[in-house]
This record gives structure tokens, C-alpha cells and sequence, in this order.
């Protein structure tokens, strides 16, 4: 029988066995973070146009998603509007059950017809004519958030489901913002005309 050196067939078919059972075996070990990036690309043309170009989505559904990357930033900034007017609202509330805050002199002077003896309706009515930054900042942020509405409602998503799914979330977040901003309104029992 002649001596197995590294050049024989089965040495040969032994190391390509071996190769291949590794190869497959770290393949199956990392089947999970293959199918992850496989997914994040959006497939193959997703990988390929990543390695070729620098960017795995098409051109038109980059600039949705920029889009909605910057509703989603000025949204951040209508939470903290709201949280300014939250706290502007409990103030007023606070001012309505202790008299209102110390008007100027010549501010008292002109407006001696709000007196605080007045019953509660008519004190609460008077409110926005103590705190005018109160009608303009709900008056601003209630405009903002119509603006990021039809800012969303009117990228087109391209059949893309990863948009469709942040523009559906975007537009829920708006309406909670919407919905919290009225009932701070309705708080004060006024019939606000903004």
C-alpha cells in the first residue's frame, strides 16, 4: 500500500469535505445576522446597490424617508411647544383660583373692567386678554402640527412598507399631539376662537 502524502485524492476530498462542512456550519451559526442585513439591505439589489453606490435604498425612497426624518425632528420640537403650554395652562389655572398675576400700572389703569370680584365665568373669560402668549403659542403649535400633517400625508411612499409604516406612526403621534393640545384647550372651559 502507498504512503498518503498531501497530494493523494483522498487528502484532497477529505480537506474539501472539511471546508465545506466548516463553511456550512458558520454559515448556519450566522444564518441570523445574514437574514438581518439581508433584510435591512431590502434583498439582494438592496446589497448590490449599497456596494455599488454607498446606499441600499432607491433615490426616490431615500427622499421619502429624509422627509419623515425631519417631520420626525420637528415633531420632537412640537412636544416640547406643548410641554411649554402645559405648563402655561396649569399657571393660568393656578392664576384663576388666586386672582390674576400684577398687571402694570398703566396696564391696571385701562383695564379696571377686569376686576377679579367677578364670578369665575367671567374671570375665565378674560384669561387669554391677561396671557395673549397663551392664545399665540397654542395658536403657533395647533398651525405646526396642521403643517406636519399634510407634510406627511403628502410624501408619496412609493408602495414602500417600511415608509407606509412611519408615516402611519408619524400621523398617530400627530394626532395624540393634536388630541392632548385640546384637552389642555377644553381645560379652561373657554370657547376659543384660534
Amino acid at each position: 500500500m502507498a504512503p498518503l502524502t498531501l497530494t493523494s485524492p483522498s487528502i484532497k476530498s477529505a480537506t474539501a469535505a472539511t471546508a465545506v462542512i466548516l463553511f456550512t456550519g458558520m454559515i448556519i451559526q450566522q444564518r441570523q445576522m445574514i437574514t438581518t442585513t439581508y433584510r435591512n439591505f431590502r434583498g439582494m439589489e438592496g446589497m448590490l446597490r449599497y456596494i455599488w453606490i454607498g446606499d441600499f435604498l432607491p433615490p426616490h425612497i431615500r427622499e421619502a424617508m429624509e422627509k419623515l426624518d425631519n417631520v420626525d425632528k420637528r415633531m420632537g420640537e412640537a412636544e416640547i411647544q406643548l410641554e411649554e403650554i402645559e405648563i402655561l395652562i396649569e399657571r393660568v389655572k393656578l392664576d384663576s383660583v388666586d386672582g390674576p398675576r400684577v398687571l402694570p400700572e398703566e396696564e391696571q389703569d385701562m383695564n379696571n373692567k377686569y376686576d377679579v370680584s367677578k364670578n369665575k365665568d367671567e374671570f375665565q373669560k378674560q384669561l387669554f386678554l391677561l396671557y395673549p402668549e397663551l392664545r399665540t403659542k397654542i395658536g403657533l403649535l395647533s398651525s405646526k402640527l396642521d403643517k406636519l400633517a399634510y407634510t406627511i400625508d403628502s410624501i408619496n411612499s412609493h408602495q414602500d412598507s417600511e415608509v407606509k409604516t412611519r408615516k402611519k406612526k408619524l400621523s398617530n403621534n400627530i394626532v395624540a399631539l393634536m388630541n392632548s393640545l385640546d384637552r389642555m384647550v377644553s381645560s379652561l372651559n373657554l370657547g376659543v376662537r384660534l
